[in-house]
């Protein structure tokens, strides 16, 4: 592999790193891809393993008949490229059409003469970048004439573990950003939401994450302000930024008042988020996400839109916390339990 080919393929991957917030992450992607491989078709595909779906999304985006979609969901099941052999049974580098069936094998195919010989496609290449949930995406390189080099071979091979990399971390912080943009109106969560920002600094936070983190540690965490010195040493032993090429952070548990709280790291940006979540002994799960609502200021018809239940199974609820907790009213049982009236 040349070293100008490498150049323009890590120019390409920057490129890719530049991404907005939010931005759909395939065009880049394709588009770093097809600057250093030449390609007639570049397209990215997913692959439901356990359903035996695919779809496939080239780029530039183009429209193609009715029909030829129909004989490429009906046939690809025959495609190579899912042969025991071949990718992705046994194999985790990109794979080239050639590597595994002759041209005579291939134009064989009812999957060929239906759908990539009306497209005049005769050369693929492929890269998988992951599989989550069971969902399988990679990409796929076409040509019309002279088949992938070496070379081709060794940059999609350089290029697939980035690709990869930034295609989780894209995927970790648009969960993220739908939970939040979900919990945002009311700050309707019964958990609590923390974003980090440097130096251990709690960037934001929710309002049940600011509730238990006051409950649980000596001094209340504002935004902008230094996290628990509990926290922060968890944060730097396990480092504070997540890698989503790494294994997951363990958990950070505080015990206190026989009351555990949870402290998960999670992928977000360029410092990553907590999410915290408590568990009260003697009061059940959905009994302790009525009283942190509670503790956080919310009325009882607030509590059902956040739970989705009725205003009178909160109170339900709400009647079971204060016999369990020998209190009699909603301020005794967030001031018992969290140290602070609702």
């Amino acid at each position: 592999m040349r070293e100008s080919s490498l150049r323009r393929l890590l120019s390409a991957l920057r490129e890719c790193e530049q991404a907005a917030p939010g931005e759909d992450l395939f065009p880049r992607m394709l588009s770093a891809l097809s600057a250093v491989v030449d390609t007639d078709v570049i397209a990215y595909k997913t692959l439901d393993l356990r359903a035996g779906q695919v779809e496939q999304h080239p780029w530039p985006p183009v429209a193609l008949p009715a029909d030829l979609v129909r004989n490429f969901t009906r046939l690809f099941a025959e495609h190579p490229f899912l042969s025991p052999l071949g990718w992705p049974g046994g194999h985790d580098g990109p794979l080239r059409l050639s590597d595994l069936v002759t041209r005579h094998q291939w134009h064989s195919l009812d999957l060929y003469h239906e759908f990539y010989r009306p497209l005049g496609i005769e050369y693929q290449m492929m890269g998988v970048l992951g599989i989550q949930h069971g969902v399988l995406t990679g990409i796929g390189l076409n040509r019309v004439d002279g088949d992938f080099t070496d070379t081709d071979l060794q940059l999609m091979e350089v290029a697939s573990p980035h690709l990869s990399a930034l295609l989780r971390a894209a995927r970790a912080t648009a969960w993220l950003e739908s939970a939040l943009a979900a919990l945002d109106a009311l700050d309707d969560t019964a958990h609590g939401v923390l974003l980090l920002g440097p130096h251990a600094t709690a960037r934001a936070a929710n309002r049940i994450a600011r509730v238990l983190l006051a409950a649980h540690f000596p001094r209340h965490t504002r935004d902008g302000g230094p996290l628990p010195e509990e926290i922060a040493a968890w944060l730097a032993a396990h480092r504070r930024t997540p890698d989503p090429g790494e294994p997951p952070v363990p958990d950070y548990v505080a015990e206190h008042d026989g009351r555990s709280l949870t402290v998960r790291l999670v992928p977000y940006r360029s410092h990553g988020a907590l999410l915290l979540t408590e568990s009260t002994p003697r009061l059940s799960v959905r009994e302790s996400d009525v009283l942190r609502l509670v503790a956080g200021g919310r009325t009882s018809e607030g509590i059902a839109r956040t739970l989705e239940i009725s205003p009178r199974t909160v109170e339900k609820h709400l009647a079971n916390i204060y016999a369990k907790l020998g209190v009699t009213n909603r301020t005794e049982a967030a001031m018992r339990v969290f140290g602070r009236n609702p």
